[in-house]
């Protein structure tokens, strides 16, 4: 089969209003022909940077700290993440309608089906962040609600922690809560329903379940 090649456009450091305004809705546009549920132009500055979050990658302990080059405490520190998210004026936030929503709210479920959806999501925030990048925004960037250890390595512990090569460097990146930022706030400015998910949680009980990512423009 022959492979499709993309395409580049010149870069521009003063990008005109409309070309802009075009390019975003496109860029939301594609999220949603990548297999996204739901896309929307947000404003960068409501991805909140908030300490508390990455408290909670440690309190209670979650499976994959310490154990991912990107997660807590490795990774980039909440006050870095705050000033690089600060140049950034518009984003693509999307999200995967998780169906049934059982296979998050499951634990028996969540390891075979969940790590299928949030490999959708890396994946489609992978192909916007390309796209963004081959249209001039070389600074575009994404991210998903998802650890790359446990969702395409599957590996106890990151091989960057010893020494090895990453064996997925163009895909693996930081979940977006790993990094400080307020995933829920992010999702419900939208205007989006979500709700907490919890180990002990009965999974019937769960009306929605969806895997989220976002893709930092310009």
């Amino acid at each position: 089969m022959k492979e499709n090649k993309g395409m580049t456009r010149l870069i521009s450091l003063q990008v005109p209003h409309e070309t802009l305004k075009q390019d975003l809705d496109n860029f939301r546009q594609k999220a949603l022909d990548f297999g996204a549920s739901l896309a929307q132009i947000v404003p960068a500055e409501w991805a909140e940077v908030d300490e508390r979050v990455r408290l909670k990658c440690a309190i209670s302990l979650c499976p994959n700290y310490g154990r991912n080059i990107y997660c807590p405490p490795h990774g980039f520190e909440p006050e870095f993440m705050r000033k690089a998210l600060s140049r950034y004026s518009w984003a693509i936030l999307f999200a995967l309608d998780v169906i049934p929503p059982e296979h998050f709210a499951d634990p028996t479920l969540h390891h075979e089906l969940g790590i299928k959806w949030m490999k959708k999501t890396i994946e489609i925030a992978g192909r916007v962040e390309t796209l963004a990048f081959s249209n001039g925004y070389y600074l575009a960037l994404g991210l998903c609600q998802a650890s790359c250890l446990e969702t395409l390595c599957n590996q106890e512990r990151c091989r960057l922690l010893d020494g090895s090569k990453c064996p997925y460097p163009l895909k693996a990146r930081p979940s977006i809560e790993g990094l400080g930022i307020d995933v829920f706030a992010l999702v419900t400015k939208a205007g989006w329903d979500i709700y907490p998910i919890y180990r002990s949680i009965d999974p019937k009980s769960v009306p929605r379940a969806l895997s989220v990512g976002i893709v930092f423009i310009c």
